[in-house]
């Protein structure tokens, strides 16, 4: 039986939604780069437009857009393809098939939403949204319109961790999980957009996503500590406690510091402890306080591994490999966490 598929000249079916019979067809489907737009060209975002024209991810970055009008032009003719001042023109393009959002979380909801109605599946860099409020409409935006929509925490893809997760599966019962986010002061990073929220939003929702692996669907209490300039000041330090119903704990220290960069996290089991730093990629095991193995393990760029599997999930229509519903519950625990802090009382959170 021949199936026939009869496509309009004003209408683009995305790619992922495209089921065409027979394995010629699939395979092409499978080896068609998918076209992508990206929203967002500052520090970070610059960052997806290198790999993404310099590496193969499975996707073909077609168009940009950002609010410096004059560099984006420069930048688009650089690489040959399209600038559109406004998103909301770069989103309506009927040839693009999924965004990469990379703005100030303020703008996700707007972005995220207008993506969404055009049927565009959707990457977000975290933190997926500035509160759950926002991170809510925008899930429940993708799932009405059966839309793929990913959260970019990359933590989960630095070669170093993977390694980590590895050995500390070996160590028989936990005992302790802890782990440690110090990034250098930058004049500009006086909280997320001057909107009362600090370190917990800006990078701290790493470590906040990593105990969720580390702790999938446990209940957890929060206790916290936040340190302010001001009362009214974003937080420059948060120092949580975490604690899972059979008594597990996780320490999270995360700050912005004067001194040199500190990026660690370590589990101790019965069998050892495992401390790895994702900076230097060194990882260490000890057995009874003796350093019984050190191994370097080499860097990748984590952002290139997150858009290969993003691009994968669509092209095999597969769901994405952290979802917004992850996104949105890494949120919900740094809300847990000032509430914490605020009331000066522990904090039941249910993931």
């Amino acid at each position: 039986m021949e199936w026939r598929i009869r496509i309009y000249a004003k209408l683009t079916i995305p790619i992922y939604f495209l089921l065409l019979p027979g394995k010629p067809s699939q395979e092409r489907q499978l080896n068609t780069p998918i076209p992508v737009g990206l929203i967002g060209l500052g520090r970070h975002g610059s960052r997806y437009l290198r790999h993404l024209v310099e590496e193969e991810t499975g996707g073909k970055l077609v168009a940009i857009s950002r609010q410096q009008v004059d560099k984006g032009r420069q930048q688009a003719l650089h690489h040959g393809i399209q600038f559109f001042p406004d998103y909301r023109d770069l989103v309506a393009d009927p040839a693009i098939q999924a965004m990469l959002v990379v703005v100030p979380p303020a703008l996700n909801t707007s972005i995220a939403l207008e993506a969404i109605k055009h049927r565009k599946a959707v990457l977000l860099e975290k933190p997926l949204a500035l509160n759950s409020t926002e991170g809510r409409q925008i899930v429940a935006g993708a799932k009405q319109a059966g839309v793929p929509l990913m959260t970019g925490h990359t933590l989960r893809y630095e070669p170093v961790i993977r390694k980590i997760h590895e050995i500390g599966s070996n160590l028989w019962h936990w005992q302790s999980l802890s782990g440690t986010m110090h990034l250098e002061e930058r004049p500009e990073a006086n909280g997320v957009q001057g909107t009362g929220h600090g370190v917990l939003l800006e990078f701290g929702i790493h470590l906040l996503d990593w105990v969720r692996v580390m702790m999938p669907g446990e209940p957890l209490t929060v206790s916290a500590n936040l340190t302010r300039s001001s009362p009214h000041a974003p937080e420059t330090r948060a120092e949580v406690t975490l604690t899972s119903r059979l008594g597990l704990t996780c320490q999270l220290d995360i700050a912005r510091v004067r001194a040199k960069r500190v990026t660690h996290i370590e589990i101790v089991g019965e069998k050892g402890r495992v401390l790895a730093d994702w900076t230097s990629g060194m990882v260490q095991t000890f057995d009874q306080g003796a350093l019984t193995s050190q191994e370097f393990v080499p860097a990748t760029p984590t952002i290139v591994l997150m858009l290969r599997d993003f691009f994968q999930a669509l092209r095999t229509r597969h769901p994405v490999p952290i979802t917004g519903e992850e996104g949105l519950r890494a949120v919900e625990l740094a809300e847990a966490c000032h509430q914490a802090a605020n009331s000066r009382k522990p904090i039941h959170f249910q993931q």
